[in-house]
């Protein structure tokens, strides 16, 4: 990659690092101290801004997960209703939804804000007025007299609906359609380069050790070269894919996540999260053993003691797991780097602290001798905007092996 290319990625990082970056503005929580404390919200909605600068306009597009919805009616004949408000800018949308027996669980709908002038941000919140609940979040949208990120609308050809590229689905056929400033363009101004990034395979060292994941050694490998005027069609590979203008003006970056995603698979992919609190021969015994589900399930039985306690135990685990991926998913999944390790074995902090560049973790009350504080760095890199790296210490390890020790023996509640 060219010298150009990489300052203009680290640009693009940089606007995500001065306000809230496009992998983390997805979860909003009520408390800014306990920011990733997702079950403090109720509603989870996943939201595609698009910016069209043609005709001044941001597209919405909004997927509701409908059992996170309240769903009332006026009498024992009347079809069960929930009632949406959803701001994006200055403009307001009432949405009423009626559920059926055989209505899907996503409620997607789009909207369409217009105005004079696409700002450089956008706020969003949606509302569920009967239960009086909501989530919001703000997106950078992109300065007004360039072309970004936000002006190529990821179209997922499985679900027929806009997707993020940063959770594409591997094998899935995504059709990205380009901005029209983009269309008037000669061949040789319309190449885009295709770039191949294999993500790291190792996990994070425990927060004790002096070993280090080297991502200065990640080489991007070139795949090809393809011209295009309104749409890219790619087949979404795992890792992640890079596509470069040649003129060095926009570079998208798609990530492949598998099936299912943020949730875990079947047995196999449910055995490599427990490496945290596994011992080696522990966890390789699990990777081979001839029923997965069932090795994994005493596993799980020798650590609680009573099948009560143990499907309480798997279920604390997971779910932090699944927390990770939505918070801290970037070039790895999110519970393969240093917060996702933190967050799955420690659970969510009492406080955290944060700015442009760093965030603290607190457990326990802050400032007194019993407390533990990790401190997670940002490290800039063209292939991921969400990186944060643990400042180890060898101060952590009666820490780590308290906390490893309490899901051994079934002490661990969930959060």
């Amino acid at each position: 990659m060219n010298h150009g290319r990489t300052s203009r990625l680290l640009w693009t990082l940089l606007w995500g690092a001065l306000g809230l970056g496009c992998a983390s503005t997805s979860l909003q929580t009520p408390s800014t101290r306990r920011p990733y404390d997702r079950k403090a919200s109720v509603l989870h909605p996943e939201v595609v801004l698009h910016r069209n600068m043609t005709s001044s306009s941001v597209d919405l597009y909004l997927s509701v997960n409908r059992a996170e919805l309240l769903y009332s009616r006026a009498s024992a004949s009347s079809p069960f209703v929930a009632q949406l408000q959803i701001d994006l800018l200055d403009t307001s949308w009432t949405v009423v939804d009626t559920a059926w027996d055989q209505t899907p669980s996503l409620l997607r709908m789009r909207q369409t804000w217009q105005g004079r002038v696409v700002p450089a941000w956008a706020e969003c919140e949606v509302m569920d007025l009967q239960r009086n609940t909501s989530w919001s979040t703000r997106r950078f949208l992109g300065p007004s007299d360039g072309i970004g990120a936000r002006d190529v609308l990821a179209w997922s050809q499985h679900d027929k609906w806009a997707v993020r590229p940063d959770q594409a689905t591997v094998n899935d056929t995504l059709r990205l359609m380009l901005p029209a400033e983009l269309t008037q363009r000669s061949e040789g101004e319309a190449a885009w380069l295709l770039y191949h990034v294999t993500p790291p395979k190792s996990l994070p060292p425990p927060p004790y050790s002096g070993t280090r994941v080297r991502w200065d050694t990640l080489t991007p490998v070139n795949v090809g070269q393809v011209v295009a005027d309104s749409m890219l069609v790619v087949q979404v590979a795992e890792g992640l894919t890079l596509f470069e203008l040649a003129s060095n003006e926009l570079a998208i970056h798609v990530h492949g996540r598998q099936a299912r995603f943020p949730e875990l698979g079947p047995a196999p992919s449910l055995i490599a999260p427990v490496r945290y609190i596994a011992t080696r021969a522990e966890h390789n015994k699990l990777k081979q053993a001839n029923h997965p589900k069932l090795a994994l399930d005493e596993f799980w039985l020798a650590c609680g003691r009573t099948p009560n306690k143990a499907r309480t135990l798997l279920q604390t685990y997971y779910d932090r797991v699944e927390e990770a991926n939505h918070a801290f998913s970037g070039l790895v999944d999110g519970w393969k780097t240093d917060r996702g390790m933190v967050h799955v074995v420690f659970g969510i902090p009492q406080r955290i602290r944060r700015d442009a560049w760093n965030e603290y973790w607190v457990y326990g009350e802050e400032g007194t001798t019993n407390a533990l504080t990790f401190h997670f760095r940002r490290k800039t890199t063209p292939y991921d905007d969400n990186h944060f790296v643990l400042q180890r210490s060898i101060q952590f390890r009666s820490a780590w092996d308290r906390a490893v020790s309490a899901w051994r023996n079934g002490r661990v509640r969930a959060n």
